[in-house]
């Protein structure tokens, strides 16, 4: 992450304002560089920033930083934070997801529970509120977390598209005990690390569908390692 994350994004002039200053920085550092000029002209720049990723100048004539590598750490996922930052434009992009399964109704507090907590999700924040979302409900609030579960309920903040009025019947209808749920992380890549399989669908309409067919299983390389050798 980047300070790009806390500017208003919705502002393309502001973005490349920040994308300019940021290019000029790096310009300048590798123009500082003491090392003999040939070295430094092959140095390659490396950079990362999923929010900024898509307002670089996409022009293979600019040779204002002529080695750049550019590492958006999530763009093929996204989560929460990329939704609130307007590098994706709404949950239909977000690819990684986590599924989870409703094991607890509570109609004398008006929440559900759900068995994904902080060893599946984490307890990153971003600036929506929230630990998660439930992807096509962005009217619940996912609360509360605790290593293995997640307390959700209406959400009640003034700009929610459900009445504040606290005695709203929670939709217990719509998350029958035992089925399926799937949450969008605040954060892709500190959830994603907390598996070791990804199951992959192949999904145009975005519906994450609990019956979806999985076409593939990715294991993620993880952890270090070191070469006794030397």
């Amino acid at each position: 992450n980047d300070a790009l994350q806390d500017i208003a994004t919705t502002d393309l002039k502001q973005i490349r304002q920040f994308l300019n200053s940021f290019r000029s920085a790096l310009t300048h550092v590798k123009s500082s560089l003491s090392s003999p000029q040939s070295i430094v002209d092959d140095l390659i720049v490396s950079v990362g920033s999923t929010p900024s990723f898509f307002h670089h100048p996409n022009n293979k004539n600019d040779t204002t930083i002529p080695n750049l590598e550019i590492h958006p750490g999530n763009y093929t996922l996204y989560d929460r934070q990329q939704l609130w930052t307007g590098a994706c434009r709404d949950e239909s992009q977000v690819a990684g997801r986590v599924m989870a399964r409703v094991i607890g109704h509570y109609e004398d507090r008006n929440t559900i529970l759900i068995d994904a907590g902080a060893t599946a999700l984490t307890k990153e924040t971003t600036p929506q509120g929230g630990m998660c979302s439930i992807g096509g409900y962005p009217h619940m609030d996912c609360l509360k977390m605790s290593q293995e579960v997640t307390i959700v309920k209406l959400a009640q903040d003034e700009n929610s598209a459900v009445s504040k009025d606290t005695t709203t019947p929670f939709p217990f209808e719509d998350f029958p005990i035992g089925s399926l749920v799937n949450l969008i992380p605040n954060h892709s890549c500190l959830s994603a690390a907390c598996f070791d399989k990804y199951y992959i669908i192949d999904d145009p309409t975005c519906a994450f569908s609990p019956d979806q067919e999985v076409v593939d299983e990715w294991i993620p390389t993880k952890g270090f390692t070191i070469d006794e050798n030397e």
